[in-house]
């Protein structure tokens, strides 16, 4: 941690404009895209659990994650595991094929407008991506079950019944409907800033290595990717490569996530025992398995 801080204190130092560049990046994206997108939503599933917490108690409910991107599907997740609803390894699953890119992102800014494909391919493009999220999923949650393989013992002894009990933030039938709204509102704002620090963070790094010398598209598009999904896939525009690499770049870049997602992610599920690393290892094999299912379709 010290050496990424002294790293990251150099670069603003040392390369002002870069990192000038990458945070104006960063902050835009979070003004433009995550907060009109992502508030709304936190403020709906609180006042769900709020009013209706019937509803918000479904596996079925989990689903709605799909439709909402970063870090959405993290935020439902943790809510249903803290309630004791979820086993440990049932949250893992879940947090792997339910916390994905949301649908408008990939149809409308990763098909049509950077691969300049159809409705029928970015629907496909989609449909991939949560093909390979799911078994991706499901081959997590196989491995966690056989017992000589260190995931079994993990799980073992950490899952759980009994929900774990937040006093903040907590709300009585006696409490007015605006006192519940403004803390619904403060609390999901708070999350979101917290999420804006961590989205111009990566940025920052993300643009310092767009502007690395010597290195190929290809590699550049990776490891913009791996910090922040919209940097990534949008260099792939005017990247020299031929469309299927393009293709399968995409899918593997929107599969995993990339470094400030799962910041994000790891935000939302600090309040749980849940941990970020076998999330980081579903969303990396994601990833190669969305590789594969566009090299064999």
């Amino acid at each position: 941690m010290i050496v990424i801080s002294i790293l990251f204190l150099c670069l603003l130092l040392f390369f002002p404009e870069t990192a000038l560049a990458g945070s104006k990046y960063g902050a835009a994206l979070w003004i433009t895209q995550l907060l009109p997108t992502l508030l709304p939503f936190f403020i709906a599933i609180r006042l769900f659990d709020s009013c209706l917490p019937r509803v918000t108690q479904s596996r079925i409910f989990l689903l709605t994650g799909i439709l909402c991107g970063y870090p959405a599907g993290a935020t439902l997740v943790a809510n249903q595991y803290d309630k004791g609803l979820l086993s440990r390894k049932q949250a893992y699953f879940y947090l792997g094929f339910v916390n994905n890119p949301s649908p408008m992102f990939v149809l409308v800014f990763c098909g049509a407008t950077i691969l300049g494909t159809d409705s029928r391919q970015s629907a496909l493009l989609f449909l991939f991506l949560i093909l390979s999220s799911l078994a991706g999923s499901l081959l997590f949650l196989l491995l966690a079950s056989v017992p000589h393989l260190p995931g079994h013992t993990y799980f073992a002894y950490r899952n759980r019944t009994q929900p774990i009990c937040i006093t903040e933030g907590a709300t009585t039938a006696a409490d007015s409907l605006s006192g519940r709204l403004d803390r619904i509102i403060l609390d999901s704002f708070l999350l979101l800033v917290k999420i804006g620090g961590y989205v111009i963070i990566f940025s920052i790094f993300g643009q310092f290595i767009s502007r690395f010398p010597g290195s190929s598209p290809s590699a550049r598009i990776l490891c913009s990717g791996l910090l922040e999904i919209t940097s990534g896939v949008s260099y792939l525009q005017a990247a020299a490569i031929n469309f299927c690499t393009k293709k399968a770049l995409m899918l593997a870049i929107l599969s995993f996530g990339g470094l400030s997602a799962a910041a994000q992610t790891g935000s939302v599920l600090a309040r749980s025992e849940l941990s970020i690393f076998p999330y980081l290892m579903i969303k990396a094999g994601n990833s190669i398995l969305a590789w594969l299912l566009i090299i064999f379709f």
